[in-house]
């Protein structure tokens, strides 16, 4: 007769405290690798499958940082035109060649001398010629129809005030190269701009209504052959035709 031994009783640790292992560096690094492969993912999607498949984290970043973008570049754009309004009138470039000369001391002195009986300056007409120059110019650049007609009008109006304003002896000449200045920079103000006409294609369309198809219903039969019998001979077997 065998007796099974009589198992001792586990000892309490229910007090005790289990804490996990810590992390070695080798699962650190896998987690932290495997974070990013699921980003360069997200990132490889969007670029594939375009802005509907994109992940939010992207989008988000995309809207924050296109915000604040916008923000920065109309601050920088107003400060700049600000700028560049309070240095009205803008002084005359250094030029050697003295055809920059030609061009505004003729206008100055059109301005000086027409605007004694009115109540604005000369210099403040010079500082408006000077801008809607510079802004017709641009925005006729970025193809504004406005702004090209108002170029056009200002590069007209600055040949005149030249002819007028330029001494008698070099008055055409003066007048010329306002024109040859005028004509180069509406190459990028007026660019895109063609003079030849659309071409129409005319059809000519009879007034008449062509007449409406007939429609007619009917049925076509195959047509069968008719079958012919030899007559009945017995000594002979019988045909099948």
């Amino acid at each position: 007769m065998s007796v099974s031994p009589i198992p001792q009783p586990r000892p309490d640790r229910s007090g005790d405290t289990l804490t996990a292992p810590a992390p070695s560096r080798h699962t650190r690094f896998s987690g932290v690798r495997g974070w990013f492969g699921r980003r360069l993912a997200d990132l490889d999607l969007a670029t594939t499958y375009g802005w509907r498949l994109t992940a939010t984290w992207i989008r988000t970043v995309a809207v924050i940082s296109g915000g604040l973008a916008a923000v920065f570049t109309a601050h920088w754009i107003g400060t700049t035109v600000l700028d560049l309004a309070r240095a009205l009138p803008w002084p005359l470039p250094t030029d050697p060649t003295g055809l920059l000369a030609t061009i505004d001391q003729p206008v100055h002195h059109y301005l000086a001398t027409h605007t004694q009986a009115l109540p604005v300056t000369a210099a403040t007409a010079y500082s408006t010629w000077q801008a809607v120059g510079a802004v017709s110019l641009l925005l006729g650049f970025l193809r504004f129809t406005g702004a090209r007609l108002t170029w056009t009008a200002w590069g007209a109006a600055t040949v005149a005030m030249v002819w007028a304003g330029a001494p008698g002896p070099g008055r055409q000449v003066a007048a010329g190269i306002t024109l040859l200045a005028w004509a180069v920079l509406s190459l990028f103000a007026l660019r895109g701009l063609s003079l030849f006409p659309a071409a129409f294609v005319h059809v000519d369309v009879h007034n008449q209504a062509p007449p409406a198809p007939q429609v007619r219903a009917e049925i076509h039969l195959p047509k069968t052959a008719p079958t012919t019998h030899k007559p009945y001979n017995p000594p002979q077997p019988p045909s099948w035709n």
